[in-house]
């Protein structure tokens, strides 16, 4: 197993595409938190500099969540090259367990998510560093550094769910358009018109208003999640442990019965 996740490491690193996603994301973030800053003070009269707490920057990776549709794709691709080149073939015949394939891989995306994570948040310190130095902003410590870090490991979690559904498509149905689809569809909260529509049908079938599936749905409490304010945090932890279990077991089952192509 040691030896399959070193190869996938060196894999993903030799990945043109995981590099300029990060580097993309990286730039956006930087472009936007600024960006925002800047129009919205030629916008207005206010000329005091805005404040951003260091626990806020942590626990905001991504300046828009839209851009999360780039960490998906850098997923998407990573997780279907070696199905796409035969190369798992190979590799699978001469494993007992073709399953540590899938363990491996999964194992690498949850340091390529971290990574992804870290970068936003490097770049976001960065863009609201430079709003210091044009006299636009300022950076406090408010000193929740605690709930911001482990608010970001809740986030990191829940991309762990929603890779294992990618990783699922990808390896298990061997869809890579379906995936980049659903990726996409994650990525850009567009699951939130459906959870409405959902939510309305539920409460007219179980004659009650008390339901929001949202508050279920990883891609949703990605954006609530808040440790500080003790915001969903137990469906956060339930939500990604059930949901990684359900559906890295399946993807295991299928991969381990199906013939590798």
């Amino acid at each position: 197993m040691g030896n399959l996740v070193k190869m996938d490491l060196r894999r993903l690193f030799h990945t043109p595409m995981f590099t300029v996603s990060m580097c993309v994301l990286a730039v956006l973030n930087i472009i936007t938190s600024c960006g925002i800053t800047i129009v919205t003070r030629a916008l207005s009269s206010e000329s005091e500099p805005s404040t951003t707490a260091i626990s806020d920057i942590i626990m905001t990776p991504f300046a828009g969540g839209i851009f999360a549709v780039l960490m998906f794709a850098s997923l998407i691709n990573f997780s279907y090259a070696d199905i796409a080149n035969g190369y798992v073939k190979n590799l699978a015949g001469q494993l007992k367990h073709r399953s540590d394939l899938v363990v491996s891989k999964f194992i690498v995306l949850g340091i390529h998510n971290i990574i992804f994570l870290l970068a936003g948040v490097l770049s976001q310190f960065i863009a609201f560093g430079l709003l210091v130095v044009l006299k636009m902003g300022t950076i406090t410590n408010e000193g929740r550094m605690f709930e911001a870090i482990a608010t970001l490991v809740l986030k990191w979690m829940l991309c762990m769910a929603i890779s294992s559904i990618l990783v699922f498509i990808t390896n298990g149905i061997r869809n890579k358009t379906f995936a980049t689809i659903v990726g996409v569809v994650i990525g850009t909260g567009s699951l939130g018109l459906a959870y409405i529509g959902l939510n309305m049908a539920l409460s007219k079938v179980l004659k009650t208003e008390d339901i929001d599936v949202s508050n279920i749905m990883p891609d949703s409490l990605m954006r609530t999640v808040n440790v500080g304010a003790n915001t969903a945090v137990v469906n956060a932890i339930l939500v990604s442990i059930i949901c990684t279990a359900i559906f890295l077991g399946l993807t295991i089952k299928v991969f381990n019965t199906r013939d590798v192509k």
